[in-house]
């Protein structure tokens, strides 16, 4: 299933088609599942349970071995290191399980890595999108990247040395506040005509203005 419905990306596509009646400028808008798998930390997080399952194991060694030896009719000193190796593999494989949820691959990932995984695929995204080649160098991309709860905006330096930064934060701020609603479509075509406003503003269109690069949303493969 898409992160945006038909009518969510047909709304947003407008939305950029009619802001760009205005200006020379081009919008590019973006959405990602997340914007990395983050399978190193998960990787970590899982040998370190793993690894803590086989402390906590060998903590009350005593008493599993009596456990054990009333359960069953096997030599424990045998029993006991597979057990933990058994243990061991489980927690492990637990917790890269768990890692998958959203909310704890989120914590296991961290802010910083995270926020550096977004701005990553941003840049690779202006490049491969071609917002950076634009003819004024007046390109702004804007990318929602789901599991990571970031907003990326780029604008090219064409745009960006006429406007105050504030003014591209309080956009991208406004932006995460109304994904959080579950208000995305509504969200990121309000943020659509705000950016629209600016390069008006800065970069009116011209007489041989071409639409440069196509105003429908990217749904953009998890993790590539």
């Amino acid at each position: 299933m898409g992160l945006l419905t038909a009518e969510g990306s047909r709304r947003i596509a407008r939305a950029v088609e009619d802001a760009e009646k205005s200006t020379a400028g081009e919008i590019v808008v973006a959405i990602i599942p997340e914007s990395d798998d983050y399978a190193a930390r998960e990787l970590v997080f899982a040998i370190a349970s793993g690894f803590i399952a086989s402390v906590i194991m060998v903590i009350f060694s005593e008493q599993l071995i009596q456990l054990f030896d009333s359960l069953l009719w096997i030599d424990s000193a045998l029993l006991f290191p597979l057990s933990m190796l058994a243990g061991a593999l489980l927690a492990g494989s637990s917790a890269y399980a768990l890692a998958q949820i959203p909310v704890l691959d989120r914590l296991i990932a961290g802010r910083h890595l995270m926020t550096e995984a977004v701005r990553r695929r941003a840049l690779r995204h202006f490049t491969e999108s071609g917002v950076y080649d634009t003819v004024d160098r007046t390109g702004v991309l804007l990318l929602v990247s789901v599991l990571e709860h970031r907003v990326e905006l780029i604008a090219d330096r064409g745009i960006n040395k006429m406007v105050a930064a504030n003014s591209w934060e309080n956009i991208v701020a406004a932006l995460v506040k109304g994904i959080k609603k579950g208000q995305t479509a509504d969200a990121i075509e309000k943020a659509v005509r705000d950016i629209g406003g600016i390069l008006a503003e800065h970069v009116p269109p011209r007489a041989d203005d071409v639409n440069e690069i196509a105003d429908v949303p990217t749904e953009l493969e998890k993790g590539s």
